[in-house]
Parts: structure tokens; C-alpha cells; sequence
């Protein structure tokens, strides 16, 4: 991403923000804010969704773990953020496949000690 200068800058994905007292994160809070603005009805579509999934798990080979800012963050932006059904399913299609990967991941951990 290009910060206000025009130069890129690295996203700070450890980043987080208070909101009526709890912790949730940045990088998926502001996601969640440039899915809604714009053209449209204000609901997150499939394309939109798959932002808010890049900010809660940036990485793809296992390095993110979803931990319990992320996993309450999501539960704020899927209170407060309205889906269009495509939407839905792909954030849920998303988030249910990599925990699956985090918790085989975590198995195979354990069996090697």
C-alpha cells in the first residue's frame, strides 16, 4: 500500500483499536470500512469479504494465527457490517477452512514432542 506521501509502506497487521472499551483490530476494522463505503447498498459483497479475510489472516502458509483479537474483531464487523449472502458464506466458507488448517497444524505440533 502507498501512504500520503505516494511511497509504500508496510502494513502494520499487529495493529489495534479501542472501541467502547475493547480491543479489536485495526487492519480489519479499516477493511471492513472500504467494503462498506462507495457505490452500492453499504453491505459487504464476495469481493469485499475476501478483503476483511486477507486482514484477518495476511499470510497463507500457517506464519497468521487467528487469535482472540481477530476472532472478536470478526464478531464486531459481523454484528455491526451488513452481508450481502455471497458475502456471508465466503467470510464464513473462509474462517471455518482455516481454523481447520490451524488446528491440524496445531495436532501435528503436539505428536512430534
Amino acid at each position: 500500500t502507498r501512504n500520503k506521501k505516494g511511497k509504500y509502506s508496510k502494513k502494520n497487521y499487529g495493529k489495534t483499536i479501542k472501541i467502547g472499551g475493547k480491543t479489536y483490530d485495526y487492519v480489519m476494522i479499516e477493511a471492513a470500512k472500504i467494503a462498506t463505503k462507495g457505490t452500492g447498498d453499504g453491505r459487504v459483497s464476495r469481493a469485499d469479504a475476501r478483503l476483511i479475510c486477507k486482514a484477518a489472516r495476511p499470510s497463507s502458509d500457517g506464519r497468521s494465527t487467528y487469535d482472540a483479537v481477530e476472532k472478536a474483531t470478526m464478531a464486531y464487523i459481523r454484528k455491526t457490517y451488513k452481508f450481502t449472502p455471497a458475502g456471508d458464506k465466503a467470510v464464513r466458507a473462509f474462517i471455518a477452512g482455516q481454523a481447520a488448517k490451524q488446528a491440524q497444524r496445531t495436532k501435528n505440533k503436539k505428536a512430534m514432542k
